[in-house]
């Protein structure tokens, strides 16, 4: 008799479990440029059972692309407040859009000043991550209450296509029809397109039919983000309009944030010197005005 009964509660219990709603993970994306703790903190978000990692990064231009190819939207981005390409505050910029919650992971303590970014993140979190404190972020999160975007005033960054360049190539150029300038086993032909944030360029230069658009590591070497088969006067109807970007010459654009020493006929924008041109160093002088870089005389 026992025995029945035993084997009928089995039945009803693996009946009812059957029927028990399976709570959807949360997904997220984790940022981080040291590999360790990107996989350590997504060893504590799969233990606790409550996440779908949906990809881990270690630069914010990586998750960048990602989401652009994904055309998706998680529920946090955890990221490192502190990562080599991009500041946090930019790093919120160019990837707020693609989730519900932002949260920055930070090996220091919470202590840590947050006045330029605590207006814009959801929380914070420190490293190691430890599953208590990731347990009251959650719990913190579900009960916020949205943020109105009034609220929040943050514009996403503005971002252009750009053709890859492979950078293993001697071929520095991107063309989508037609055979390689000049041949080598190396060159590629490009089809893919990549998204650069404005606020990742340092420079950009027109070479031949080619404008070349560079990015300025912290080391003070350039990088080839991509390249465009455009005219100048194209890029001029693209950057008039935003404040950081001026013109030097016929062939070359600056971005403003990246000067480090004006000098009389030009500026250094990291170890490269840019002159301007007679015709447009007036304009270049009124904007370092009102980027108030004037004092990098």
């Amino acid at each position: 008799m026992s025995a029945v009964i035993i084997y009928f509660t089995a039945i009803t219990i693996f009946v009812i479990n059957q029927h028990k709603p399976i709570m959807s993970k949360f997904p997220v994306v984790i940022i981080d440029d040291l590999y360790g703790a990107l996989e350590d903190t997504a060893a504590v978000l799969e233990e606790l059972g409550l996440f779908q990692i949906k990809g881990k990064f270690t630069s914010v231009r990586d998750a960048e692309v990602y989401f652009f190819k994904k055309d998706e939207k998680v529920y946090i981005i955890f990221c490192d407040i502190e990562m080599p390409d991009c500041s946090g505050l930019d790093a919120i910029k160019r990837l707020r859009n693609y989730c519900s919650h932002f949260v920055f992971v930070t090996g220091f303590a919470k202590e840590y000043a947050l006045d330029g970014h605590k207006v814009h993140v959801d929380g914070l979190l420190s490293k190691p991550v430890e599953a208590d404190e990731l347990l009251d972020l959650v719990k913190h999160l579900k009960s916020k209450v949205p943020t109105s975007s009034t609220d929040r005033d943050l514009k996403p960054e503005p971002t252009i296509f750009l053709d890859f360049v492979d950078p293993k190539s001697e071929l520095h150029l991107a063309r989508k029809n037609g055979p390689p300038m000049r041949k080598h086993p190396e060159n590629k032909r490009v089809y893919e397109k990549v998204p650069v944030a404005l606020a990742e360029i340092a420079y950009l230069k027109k070479i031949g039919n080619y404008i070349h658009f560079y990015a300025l590591r912290p080391n003070d070497q350039f990088v080839l983000l991509g390249v465009l088969n455009k005219r100048m006067m194209d890029m001029d109807d693209l950057l008039q309009q935003d404040p950081r970007f001026v013109r030097m010459d016929q062939s070359v654009f600056i971005n403003l944030n990246y000067v480090k020493k004006v000098g009389l006929e030009g500026v250094s924008v990291g170890s490269k010197f840019l002159s301007v041109s007679k015709s447009r160093a007036d304009e270049l002088k009124r904007r370092l005005m009102l980027m108030d870089i004037s004092h990098k005389l």
